[in-house]
């Protein structure tokens, strides 16, 4: 236990560890070139160990057998820092800087870890005069199966992405029938069927049997999106009621969800974009897209939009752009995208980032910790210094209390200051 102490608690591991960070954030960079941000993301920053890839770099290639992930590096540093903290630490006001600095980079890795498990980034998309009361994931799907359930309300029930593959045959209690996965594709492009050409449709039932699909690789573009299908076959008591195509293509073309019945109750089924529901109304009044004028470069980008919560009684309308999000019920909303509807140039869209971050305070918590820390360390070797300097001087006296009021005064301005445009309480 001596001989691991001595390991966590010295200083060149940390060294060696910040050192890996750095050919870590390298490495995950040239990653993206092959594997686009997100896949590369996963590979480097998401894991423990990092086996085997393959990176270009002033076009050739190398692979990096092993190295560690960005758990193993940030798990191990943290555990470091706090050892150190502990061993380290004494009742002493001339070490009280350090301690800080040291307590606020430990909160720092904390609120990475928290936002690393539990925040969640997803889109409201709408156009003017639009409600929605749901945020949708801009990477994963969902197989959802829809079925009134009467006073305005439906009943939902979803099945994951990662469960629709090839060969899956999937139950639920709340579903009549089962679902066998005949067909699935991680990304598609659909078009009308040539029957002369394209043979006899794989779907039997619903919209599927006018498509045809045409399978693609898996894209990695920042600017686009994997859209995934599968022709599904429901059974019920091991009879076939018939083989449909999902995609979220369908609804994106305005086709929306497929009627199925099944002993005289009706489903509607779709593969759409994950769905995060919220217990509140939003609805898009209108919007402002300002550029500099003679160029594309965003001046402005403004959604007014009102908010109705039902269970507080709560409607507000608001503005939000950038730099000035809303912060409801637990989540921010960012003004990320704006544009024109394709059917109606007139009228605006807009697409606002819904994030839900239950650690979004600690990194502000630990830059204030830091910033203090450093503050005092600063201030003792000033003081110090200047003690040397000029000899020492006489304590107390109405002089150094006022520098004292003035000095606590600075900060709790510029501390008041800074928590209230945290909070977007500014003018």
């Amino acid at each position: 236990m001596r001989s691991i102490w001595k390991f966590l608690t010295s200083l060149r591991l940390t060294v060696v560890l910040l050192a890996l960070a750095v050919l870590l954030i390298f490495f995950g960079t040239l990653s993206q070139v092959d594997e686009g941000l997100w896949k590369a993301q996963k590979i480097w920053f998401e894991s423990w160990v990092v086996i085997g890839q393959h990176l270009q770099l002033f076009g050739g290639k190398f692979t990096v057998p092993i190295f560690p992930g960005g758990y193993l590096i940030g798990f191990t540093l943290f555990a470091g820092l706090t050892a150190a903290f502990i061993h380290r630490f004494t009742w002493r006001w001339d070490k009280l800087g350090i301690h800080l600095t040291h307590a606020g980079v430990i909160v720092l890795l904390l609120g990475q870890l928290l936002t690393q498990e539990f925040a969640l980034e997803s889109y409201i998309e709408f156009k003017e005069g639009e409600t929605k009361n749901y945020a949708e994931h801009h990477l994963h799907n969902e197989l959802a199966f829809i079925r009134d359930a009467g006073g305005g309300q439906d009943e939902v029930v979803v099945i994951p992405e990662s469960m629709v593959k090839a060969g899956a045959e999937i139950r639920h209690e709340k579903l009549p029938f089962s679902v066998r996965v005949k067909e699935s594709g991680v990304n598609c492009q659909i078009r009308r069927r040539g029957p002369m050409v394209d043979g006899p449709a794989t779907a039997t039932q619903g919209s599927g049997t006018q498509l045809t699909v045409e399978p693609r690789g898996e894209t990695t573009d920042m600017d686009s999106r994997n859209l995934p299908y599968a022709y599904i076959e429901l059974l019920e008591g091991g009879k076939s009621l018939g083989t449909w195509l999902v995609t979220p293509w369908l609804s994106m073309l305005g086709g929306g969800a497929q009627e199925i019945d099944v002993g005289g109750k009706k489903f509607r089924t779709e593969l759409r974009f994950e769905r995060y529901y919220q217990p509140f109304d939003m609805t898009l009044l209108k919007t402002s897209n300002e550029q500099y004028r003679g160029t594309d470069i965003p001046k402005n980008f403004r959604s007014r939009v009102r908010v109705v919560d039902a269970a507080t009684r709560e409607a507000r309308e608001v503005d939000i752009y950038m730099n000035h999000p809303l912060r409801y019920a637990g989540q921010t909303f960012y003004q990320a995208r704006m544009g024109r509807d394709q059917d109606d140039p007139q009228r605006g869209t807009s697409a606002l980032q819904v994030v839900r971050n239950p650690g979004w305070l600690t990194p502000y918590v630990g830059c204030y910790v830091v910033a203090l820390g450093m503050y005092v360390q600063f201030r003792q070797h000033l003081t110090k210094f200047l003690k040397k300097r000029l000899g020492s001087t006489r304590k107390g006296g109405w002089g150094a209390i006022a520098g004292r009021l003035l000095e606590a005064g600075a900060l709790g301005y510029l501390v008041l200051k800074f928590t209230l445009n945290l909070f977007g309480y500014s003018s």
